[in-house]
């Protein structure tokens, strides 16, 4: 039985490896010249500039996602580094706040800038306790019987009423409670989108307090690679340079896909982890649209289109944060629609396998319009090229003054607008992480299978929101459970050896 899956990304190499592992015949069809998709990584002269991976959920080994990664062998071998202080927060006054992984610090450290705001605080705290163990289901619910969906609902009732009570607050709102407005400042840098549910940032402090949200050396090209290797010593074929043009239907089945080269392939099962967009529009050409999917691509949002200033710098900063949210003192215009009054920096040295002893690299990203950027890009290339440099400039001078002497020790220099993004992966707005998970739409289901078509999957961020690569993973591992179920196959997987 040949599977084909469209998207060679964390979610197509996910559900490739666990079909591998149940006995199937599986091909990923991948549009570019690496595996990945958007977990990617590109070189400018000795440095690796990463545009995905800052911190991994699932490597405190306790963790259910850190089983999956071994299934994977997407982390395998690698060191996984844990800093006490996953953030620091910079005012424009020279105030400062260190985030620690622990949360009674924590806690002492925002009453200590914001005693006005101490229940506030401790509500957070104990929250985030609370919920710090919730890992997802081990297989998706549309396959579990009533016994096994009573016993998930026993291990989560601890935490049921906290969830429920977080997830459906907007995250903005939340925030407006806070009298003390460097606070406010510093959860904004945590979950960094005020449209979000604010169970966002419980879970993110939770995840930090499990250590078990790690960066992995090497990041994103040794993450993908790790997992592409995997799947082809299961067996697997990863084919590149074949962007997939539709799906080949005939009696309400998928029997396989054209290519743009005009090539026909066949195949007993298709699985599209592309972006759902063109799966639906484009691929499908809409024909099975329900009212809830076209209702959602019309109006619910989506993770906002990200721009990534990437500096090579030939010089150390031993004293610089990992992470740092930093004010500034006047803002940053990024186009007619977008501007900033903070930005978020990355600090990596050779430790993080990305860059050469004696150098480092310094990631600054922030948001802006896609439309208005894809529109430059298009109908005026040159102005397009002109305004990157010109954005990328004031960035530089930005940070030089936060890390003065940076500007003399350039070495290398790149600017992904939410043009690139769209063009490298065709993400529906330059998004890279498909829907916004607010209130409305975190924890909804979209459906993996499309009513009226059999033989036909889709996984990735557009069927299972909440962004980040552990979503993706667990995407890829629920379809491939659901074709085992499909076909009265007992679901298996193993870890490497």
């Amino acid at each position: 039985m040949s599977i084909l899956i469209i998207g060679g990304g964390v979610a197509g190499l996910s559900c490739g490896c666990y079909l591998q592992m149940n006995g199937y015949q599986t091909e990923i069809l991948e549009a570019n010249t690496v595996p990945g998709g958007l977990c990617v990584a590109w070189d400018r002269g000795p440095y690796v500039f990463d545009g995905c991976l800052r911190w991994l959920v699932g490597t405190n080994p306790a963790s259910s996602f850190h089983r999956i990664w071994g299934e994977l062998g997407a982390i395998d071998g690698r060191a996984v580094q844990d800093h006490d202080e996953f953030l620091r927060v910079e005012g424009t006054d020279g105030q400062a706040l260190s985030l620690t992984t622990d949360l009674d610090q924590l806690a002492r450290d925002f009453k200590r800038i914001a005693p006005e705001d101490s229940a506030l605080i401790d509500n957070l705290m104990r929250a985030a306790r609370r919920c710090a163990p919730l890992d997802p289901p081990e297989r998706p619910l549309e396959l579990m019987s009533g016994r096994e969906k009573m016993k998930l609902l026993v291990r989560y009732f601890p935490m049921l009423l906290t969830i429920g009570r977080w997830k459906n607050r907007e995250f903005a709102t939340y925030l407006a409670a806070y009298r003390n407005p460097f606070l406010r400042q510093a959860l904004m840098a945590v979950v960094g989108d005020g449209r979000m549910s604010a169970l966002v940032l419980v879970m993110v402090l939770g995840w930090r307090s499990r250590k078990n949200a790690g960066y992995v050396a090497g990041g994103s090209r040794a993450f993908a690679n790790a997992m592409a290797d995997r799947y082809a010593r299961l067996g697997g074929v990863l084919r590149y340079n074949t962007r997939v043009a539709s799906v080949t239907l005939q009696n309400g089945r998928a029997t396989g896909v054209r290519c743009a080269d005009g090539s026909a392939l066949p195949a007993t099962t298709v699985v599209s982890c592309a972006d759902g967009r063109t799966t639906l529009f484009k691929m499908l050409e809409g024909r099975y649209l329900t009212k809830q999917l076209r209702y959602a691509y019309d109006h619910y949002n989506v993770f906002p289109s990200l721009f990534q200033a990437s500096l090579g710098v030939n010089r150390t900063f031993p004293d610089a944060p990992w992470e740092l949210s930093l004010a500034l003192s006047r803002p940053l215009v990024v186009d007619d629609t977008t501007q900033h009054d903070h930005i978020e920096v990355a600090v990596f040295g050779c430790d993080s396998g990305l860059c050469p002893a004696g150098k480092s690299i310094l990631i600054v990203r922030f948001t802006g319009s896609f439309d208005y950027w894809a529109k430059l890009k298009q109908d005026r290339p040159e102005a397009y090229t002109q305004a990157k440099q010109k954005l990328l400039q004031e960035v530089i001078g930005i940070v030089d003054q936060r890390f003065p002497g940076l500007a003399r020790h350039l070495e290398q220099t790149d600017l992904a607008t939410p043009a690139t993004f769209e063009r490298y992966t065709s993400n529906w707005q330059g998004s890279i992480q498909g829907w916004l998970p607010t209130p409305r739409i975190l924890g909804r289901r979209f459906p993996r299978a499309l009513p009226g078509l059999k033989d036909f999957f889709m996984a990735g961020h557009w069927v299972e929101p909440g962004g980040g690569l552990p979503t993706a993973a667990l995407s890829g591992k629920y379809v491939a459970q659901m074709i085992c179920a499909r076909d009265k196959k007992v679901f298996t997987s193993s870890s490497i050896p």
